[in-house]
């Protein structure tokens, strides 16, 4: 099921199948700003947890588990568990399926909050029995003509770039980048550690959107080959690789609860030149 909430400029669509956006429209304009999907990418945003990308199997206390893309919460049906004009709330714990692939207990909860222009977006994740290894992350698709946003870094003075697949990092001063087409032929998907501060992507019909988050690694991604969007995701954590540890917890960028809780966010804030 959809739900709707509303800010002055933004509206936002939301669905209980994994949680994820379906529409954010800049009101001032009507404009549709989220990727609507296609062959260039089937989705429009991901909510990530407990692995990123297409993982491998890994193993927990000697068992070995085979995750699916992304992790569960994209495959599940969330439960809302509070929503008002400006945010909503959705719930999920683990269940039968969610055992089959990630073997603990836990809460993780996902809040949307709209604020005038930005959008926060906020993950709550708890163990519910012991020490819980996890990662956890946005992927939202925004919508980039030709595939194309100049992205600028406000704090990439010790940026660190984690090459797709490689057990490598390679460190850099980094304060804009064009990321288009070409670039994701050639790095597939850019993982960069190492940044503060504000990000801004600006796109050539005029659209600007500033993301600001304490997470250690951002991504940046789009098909290679087609589509009008451009993906820029927070995570807290980092794709697989051939070389990382297999079992779960000795990852690298690895988070982990004891019951305590913890809550991650970043804020999208979106105007128009």
């Amino acid at each position: 099921m959809d739900y709707t909430i509303k800010s002055a400029k933004l509206q936002l669509t939301v669905t209980d199948e994994g949680g994820t956006m379906r529409s954010l429209i800049y009101l001032p304009t009507g404009e549709e700003r989220l990727w609507q999907g296609g062959s260039a990418w089937g989705s429009r945003d991901v909510v990530i947890f407990p692995v990123i990308g297409h993982a491998s199997d890994y193993t927990v206390n000697g068992v070995t588990y085979s995750p699916r893309s992304h992790g569960v919460v994209r495959y599940s049906k969330l439960k809302v568990v509070g929503i008002g004009d400006s945010f909503i709330e959705f719930s999920l714990e683990e269940n039968e399926e969610t055992l089959k692939t990630y073997p603990f207990a836990f809460l993780f909860m996902l809040r949307y909050e709209l604020r005038e222009d930005s959008l926060k977006v906020t993950y709550f994740v708890q163990s519910k029995g012991g020490v819980m290894p996890f990662y956890v992350g946005g992927h939202p698709g925004l919508k980039a003509p030709g595939g194309e946003a100049v992205i600028e870094f406000s704090g990439g003075e010790n940026a660190v770039e984690y090459p797709l697949g490689e057990d490598a990092s390679r460190s850099m001063s980094l304060h804009r980048i064009v990321a288009n087409k070409l670039l994701f032929k050639e790095c597939k998907t850019l993982q960069l550690g190492g940044l503060h501060g504000d990000i801004v992507a600006s796109t050539s019909d005029g659209f600007n959107y500033k993301f600001n988050s304490s997470c250690p690694l951002w991504a940046f991604w789009s098909n290679e080959e087609e589509g009008d969007y451009v993906c820029i995701e927070p995570w807290w954590g980092i794709n697989d690789f051939p070389a990382a540890p297999r079992e779960l917890a000795l990852k690298p960028f690895m988070n982990f609860d004891d019951g305590a809780g913890q809550a991650f966010s970043y804020m999208l804030t979106i105007t128009k030149d």
